[in-house]
């Protein structure tokens, strides 16, 4: 019987792989550098590694889903352009690992298989339409509507991130100006930080980071808004007055029942984000829209990635 299910969480900086049962428990687990600079077959081969470090018994696995940074094509199961894996380009990862496990695979988007995840798992379930957004590094989402995640006539749709919320705003990664992502992903909040303290701004940021601009992360701006920092509290404020704007405009696209936040910025800044984040939501979305509608935390954690991608083998 093949009740087994191997999910892996392929990202710029680790890969993670583990072995699921039939009630989606994790039984085993591992994790390795990606060291995405050595290139396509290097990554492949740890990849390689991970899965076979958590499963012997091959007859009784069902397959194998991987989340993996895009674009991709999750039809074919190719890596198209991943800015964190530059050298996975065009890379056929479903291809090679049906080849060299004899296994079906499966590969989706990183941020629509979290969405996956949450929806069958974790803070979506019961709710036949969510949007799940990954604030952290940059900010992705997936989208669920009608109990099926939308992929878009390429497989690119959920770039919710890259949705333009100021024409006049900072540079983008995408080439864009004024982007979510470019306003409220995790370096933007650090960039806007340290900006201000470059011109003057007074802040406990300054002792904190002992004078050093370099030394200015979200941990730290985390932690002097947990002191009552004006400055860091503002930053947090303008970064949930975006993301809220960008809720509206989904909101106002998909009439969705629900908002599900997660990544590194949403899960360590709930606190600082959400007030001015709702407010924002609760004044710009349109009346008839807006009741009844969630925006809470995601539930699942660092295995988000791991769960999604197990959820691709069992649909």
């Amino acid at each position: 019987m093949k009740d087994r299910i191997i999910g892996v969480d392929l990202g710029g900086t680790q890969i993670r792989a583990a072995l699921f049962d039939a009630r989606a428990q994790i039984l085993a687990q591992t994790a390795q550098e990606t060291r995405a600079p050595q290139g396509a077959e290097a990554v492949f081969a740890r990849i390689a590694a991970s899965i076979r470090a958590i499963a012997d018994e091959w007859a009784r696995v069902q397959g194998i889903g991987v989340g993996a940074p895009g674009p991709l094509d999750p039809w074919r199961g190719i890596i198209l352009q991943a800015p964190n894996l530059p050298k996975l380009n065009d890379f056929p990862l479903r291809a090679r690992l049906e080849k060299e496990f004899a296994a079906p695979a499966f590969v989706g988007n990183d941020a629509n298989v979290a969405a996956l995840a949450e929806h069958r798992y974790g803070a979506g379930r019961g709710h036949s339409d969510m949007i799940y957004i990954t604030i952290s590094t940059g900010i992705g989402g997936g989208i669920i509507c009608n109990n099926q995640l939308l992929l878009g006539a390429r497989g690119f749709a959920g770039e919710v991130g890259h949705q333009i919320l100021d024409p006049n705003g900072p540079p983008c990664n995408c080439g864009n100006t004024g982007c979510l992502e470019a306003l409220a992903s995790g370096p933007a909040i650090e960039r806007a930080a340290r900006d201000a303290l470059a011109q003057g701004r007074d802040s406990k940021l300054r002792a904190l980071s002992e004078g050093d601009l370099e030394k200015i992360s979200g941990a730290l701006i985390t932690r002097a808004a947990q002191e009552g920092d004006a400055l860091a509290l503002e930053i947090y404020a303008r970064a949930g007055h975006f993301i809220g704007a960008g809720l509206v405009n989904l909101l106002h696209i998909f009439d969705t029942q629900l908002f599900i936040l997660g990544g590194s910025v949403a899960k360590h800044a709930w606190e600082f984000l959400y007030p001015t984040l709702r407010a924002t939501f609760d004044k710009s979305a349109l009346r008839s829209m807006r009741g009844g509608v969630g925006i809470v935390p995601a539930q699942l954690g660092d295995d988000v990635g791991l769960i999604g991608a197990m959820t691709l083998v069992v649909g």
